[in-house]
């Protein structure tokens, strides 16, 4: 790719940035409640309330416990029940919440959603400086912050994932954090990584691959250092504070810190709730997930270009690593796995996406609904995608075939910005061009019940003269939340009555079950219910509503 001057890669830069955030912030109104957003507020008040224990500011105190009682219905029990979730991102929002006096739920909900949206927004700048650093070419790290930005599952689930995009966004950070330790191995650098690879940790347990596989690479590395007794008491000093930033983020480690923390990875390695799940037209348990699911899952809602180029990094890399590893030779200049710290971050990404994909699968670990719950490795993927752009624009010896290239790149994250408008705003429901068209008939599509708000709208709309309407649900759906981002006057119109078919006038299902729908009619539209409204997205039905008959 042809080169540009600083000035005018700054200015391109702003401009990216810019736009991305005011789109955001004209449509963090238009996401719809997800079915884990009222647990995690809740989740937030509960360790909060903890920490205000501590303390005399009894005002404060009586705020909490009243938001504590004010919050009812979640997919899960209590807080209390279910201690093992981060809450780097709710305890603050908790106290913000309070402190504001956000009292409407509507409100609460979306300055969540601004919340949760302006952190990714964040990490994708750390993104762009990690791309930048590693490859020191402004047009492939603003194309490879396009690819991040433009991964429809990943920027939908960002305005409502306050689980998995914001663990996504903090191991952004850290990782960038990371790359300037390989750089210079300086304190400064290694209390830096420390503490975001503690907020990492804290967030999620599986942030724990993060210092793991830097220590190893630190041991990898011993050879090439010099001043190898310094390098080992660097790596100390980061692994004593990265102990203390932990248990400073993770209230629940303050108690037991070592006890808790090895319950929390047994918790989310073998999760206690078992579901049945959509999987290539099969119900599977999800404690029993077939070894491909986290391959096919990536494989139909990620954009074509990206898997392909992903694969070829993928290999590109690690035939370097082999090559280096048979030729490494005594007593000579190369005696390591990489040459030059390039090739070490190219070495690292792969090892840690490797690495986590295969502990997932040999630990048969508990995964639910699709593969959001490591939307993390999302970064790895693009990453080495880019690394892909950077061989590719290397071997391009011509001007022509480099403009060539540039023009088919734009031209695909053209095709994908439509295809992100067509969705819009339910892009966390994004299947590619090959299987959007069955993805219905095989696959979960809002298992988030993100489209619950606008079913209710539609009902709304058609019984305009009605006070009351009953709304059955005939779906694995607490579809009661989604009436809380609904205009206060509507609020009072809509009552749900879960599985109480013959007593509503209408019954909405987004097709999601907890059980086999072949062998178990839990959820079975009653003869006398008639097919009113369906709503697809790009050939993919989204929900479908019916009305009891007169």
């Amino acid at each position: 790719m042809t080169k540009i001057d600083t000035k005018t890669s700054k200015r391109i830069t702003f401009l990216l940035f810019s736009s991305f955030f005011l789109i955001g912030m004209f449509t963090f109104r238009d996401y719809g409640i997800s079915i884990d957003e009222e647990f995690h507020r809740s989740s937030g008040f509960y360790w909060l309330n903890y920490i205000l224990s501590f303390t005399a500011f009894e005002d404060l105190k009586n705020l909490v416990n009243i938001k504590i009682n004010d919050i009812k219905g979640f997919t899960l029990q209590l807080p209390q029940d279910h201690p093992y979730y981060g809450v780097v991102f709710d305890l603050p929002l908790a106290f913000l919440e309070v402190i504001f006096k956000i009292e409407d739920p509507q409100n609460i909900f979306y300055f969540k959603h601004f919340s949760n949206f302006f952190l990714f927004f964040v990490s994708s700048i750390f993104f762009y400086k990690l791309l930048l650093n590693r490859f020191s070419n402004y047009y492939i790290s603003l194309f490879g912050t396009l690819f991040f930005i433009l991964s429809p599952r990943i920027y939908g689930s960002s305005f409502f994932n306050n689980k998995d995009i914001v663990f996504l966004s903090l191991v952004i950070i850290a990782l960038y954090y990371c790359f300037k330790c390989f750089d210079k191995e300086s304190y400064k650098n290694f209390f830096i990584f420390s503490i975001f690879a503690a907020l990492s940790t804290s967030q999620r347990i599986l942030g724990i691959f993060l210092p793991v596989t830097f220590i190893i690479f630190f041991f990898l590395s011993f050879s090439e250092n010099k001043k190898s007794s310094e390098y080992v008491l660097k790596i100390f000093f980061f692994c004593i504070f990265y102990f203390l930033f932990l248990v400073l983020f993770w209230p629940l480690l303050w108690g037991d810190p070592i006890n808790n923390f090895i319950l929390t990875f047994k918790y989310f390695s073998d999760h206690p709730l078992k579901l049945k799940m959509l999987f290539d037209g099969l119900y599977i348990d999800s404690n029993f997930l077939p070894h491909n699911y986290i391959f096919v899952w990536i494989l139909i809602s990620t954009p074509i270009l990206y898997i392909i180029l992903f694969v070829f990094g993928y290999f590109q890399i690690l035939k370097r690593f082999f090559l280096r590893f048979l030729n490494i030779k005594d007593n000579t200049f190369y005696y390591d796995l990489w040459r030059g710290v390039n090739e070490k971050k190219d070495l690292f990404i792969l090892f840690s996406i490797t690495s986590i994909i295969s502990y997932l699968i040999f630990f048969n670990v508990v995964i639910y609904t699709g593969w959001r719950q490591i939307y993390f490795i999302n970064t790895f993927l693009i990453y080495i995608a880019i690394y892909s752009i950077h061989i590719i624009n290397i071997n391009l010896k011509s001007k022509l075939r480099k403009k060539i290239g540039l023009a088919f790149l734009s031209l695909y994250l053209i095709f994908i910005i439509f295809k992100m408008i067509v969705y819009h705003p339910y892009q966390n429901l994004y299947f590619n061009i090959f299987f959007n068209k069955s993805a219905h008939q095989k696959f979960e599509v809002d298992y988030w019940g993100l489209a619950g708000k606008k079913s209710l709208e539609d009902i709304l709309f058609m019984e305009k003269d009605k006070n009351i309407i009953k709304v059955g649900v005939a779906s694995y759906l607490p579809l009661e939340r989604s009436i809380k981002l609904l205009d206060k006057k509507d609020r009072k119109r809509i009552k749900v009555i879960g599985q109480e078919f013959q007593s509503a006038d209408y019954l909405y299902t987004n097709f999601i079950s907890e059980v086999d729908k072949n062998v178990n009619d839990k959820y079975k539209v009653p003869s006398n219910f008639t097919s009113i409204k369906k709503f697809s997205l790009d050939n993919v039905l989204v929900y479908e509503i019916f009305k009891k008959n007169n």
